[in-house]
């Protein structure tokens, strides 16, 4: 599940760049993402299981930390690194998320991490810094390395809390309270009567040969249905089943999906050292999926208990 999300979401940076060619700044697009997948979600709600809208007074700090921290902070930190720092140092960066939910694993809640797991995390390490040619324009941006660390561990918190948020609360409803939170944020961060709304019908480049150019609020449609709803419930529906430690681990395949997307798609072509790199990628996730599993156990009809 966690492999098709990270396709879905590296389908959709190619959407997305698009749109952003096109004129569309990255705040308004996250914006928009967000709040058309709250829309979408809570009329899917309201239809299909209306009782889920009720929300306990002790669950309401969960469900703002939640939405903030998934939908809002991961993103404008991950903007705030790649404005600093090459894309592949920010990428790297990001992805030093699987080790902190490790380390948390080990000395946070006191249970054993498998040697497999550390052997899993090393080799996607080293395998993401080949794909990333860490080694080519390297700079030390003091802000950018900080916002990037920041950016791991909002991303490790998002994984932890949304493997957690599922003992009380099943996927869909989890992820709307999620959108309706980060909306939230966003609005106040950029207000909605700023939206840039002439922009959604400017047309846009061409995806693929023959196929004719879309507007903006075409591909953002896209983007909301594929490229954000569809991943976001396939990432919960991973978490819920693997576990955060192998679900991070997975997720380090997103730069590889996105570089055969742009091969296949953009022309893009590899290095020696980046396809070295995406091997010892999958070689990481392999030794991961294959550890012992411990840390969530799912009975049919029942959300995941974690064991303590």
């Amino acid at each position: 599940m966690y492999l098709v999300a990270a396709f879905l979401f590296a389908l959709n940076g190619v959407v997305a760049k698009a749109a952003l060619n096109a004129g569309f700044d990255p705040m308004h697009l996250t914006q928009l993402r967000n709040a058309g997948a709250m829309v979408v979600l809570a009329a899917f709600v309201a239809v299909r299981h209306p009782s889920r809208f009720r929300v306990s007074r002790s669950e309401l700090p969960f469900l703002v930390a939640y939405g903030v921290i998934a939908f809002t902070l991961v993103q404008y930190l991950y903007f705030l690194t790649i404005s600093h720092l090459n894309v592949g140092i920010g990428t790297l960066l990001a992805f030093l998320a699987p080790v902190l939910v490790a380390l948390w694993m080990r000395f946070g809640r006191q249970q054993e991490v498998s040697d497999r797991i550390w052997l899993a995390i090393g080799l996607t390490v080293v395998g993401l810094m080949l794909v990333a040619e860490v080694w080519a324009g390297v700079t030390l941006d003091p802000v950018g390395i900080v916002a990037g660390f920041l950016c791991a561990v909002a991303l490790a918190v998002y994984w932890l809390l949304g493997e957690s948020g599922q003992q009380h609360r099943d996927a869909v409803s989890l992820t709307m309270w999620g959108f309706i939170f980060a909306s939230g944020a966003w609005a106040v961060i950029a207000p909605w009567w700023t939206f840039p709304w002439l922009t959604l019908s400017v047309p846009t480049e061409s995806l693929w040969p023959g196929i004719p150019n879309l507007p903006v609020w075409a591909l953002m449609s896209w983007g909301v249905l594929m490229g954000t709803i569809a991943p976001f419930l396939l990432v919960l529906g991973s978490l819920r089943r693997i576990g955060a430690q192998r679900a991070g681990i997975v997720g380090t395949t997103e730069p590889l999906w996105a570089g055969l997307i742009g091969f296949l798609l953009l022309g893009e072509t590899f290095a020696g050292a980046q396809l070295l790199g995406g091997l010892i990628v999958l070689a990481g996730v392999v030794v991961a999926e294959t550890s012992r599993r411990s840390g969530v156990s799912v009975t049919p009809g029942e959300f995941p208990q974690i064991r303590e």
